[in-house]
C-alpha cells in the first residue's frame, strides 16, 4: 500500500483513481450498474468520470471465495481535493445502490429465475456431452 492510498471499507482511493470492490456473492453487476446510473448525473457535476467495470476471479475459485467485481473512477477536475471529492463519490455510488435495490419479491424472482436458466444450461452441457 502506497502512503497515497486510502483504505475504505470496499475499496481504495489512490491518487486521483477510485476502486470500488463488491463480492459476486453479495452483490450482482445489474444493481452496482443501477446505482452508478442514479448518481451519474451528480458524479459529472463533481468532475468524476466513471471509467468501467472488472471482474477480478480468485485463482481457485471455490463457494468460498467468489469473484471481486470492480467499479473504477476517475476525478478527472482540476481544482477541488481528490480525496475528499472521490470519498463522497464512494458513499453516493453506495447510497444510489440501496436507492435502486429491488424489492424483496422481485429480487426473488429474480434469483428464480436465474437459477431456472443455469439449470437448463447445465442440462443442454450435459445434453452436448452424451450423459
Amino acid at each position: 500500500m502506497s502512503s497515497r492510498e486510502i483504505v475504505l471499507p470496499y475499496g481504495t482511493i489512490t491518487d486521483k483513481k477510485l476502486v470500488m470492490r463488491f463480492s459476486a456473492f453479495d452483490i450482482d453487476l445489474p444493481v452496482i450498474a443501477a446505482g452508478i446510473r442514479e448518481r451519474m448525473d451528480v458524479l459529472r457535476e463533481m468532475e468524476v468520470a466513471f471509467a468501467g467495470f472488472g471482474t477480478e476471479v480468485p485463482q481457485n475459485i471455490s463457494e468460498q471465495s467468489p469473484a471481486v467485481i470492480k467499479a473504477f473512477f476517475e476525478y478527472v477536475g482540476t481544482d477541488g481535493d481528490p480525496t475528499k471529492i472521490l470519498k463522497r463519490v464512494y458513499h453516493l455510488v453506495w447510497s444510489g445502490m440501496i436507492q435502486e435495490f429491488p424489492s424483496l419479491n422481485e429480487w426473488a424472482e429474480a434469483k428464480a429465475d436465474l437459477s431456472n436458466l443455469t439449470l437448463a444450461q447445465a442440462e443442454v452441457l450435459r445434453a452436448r456431452r452424451g450423459e
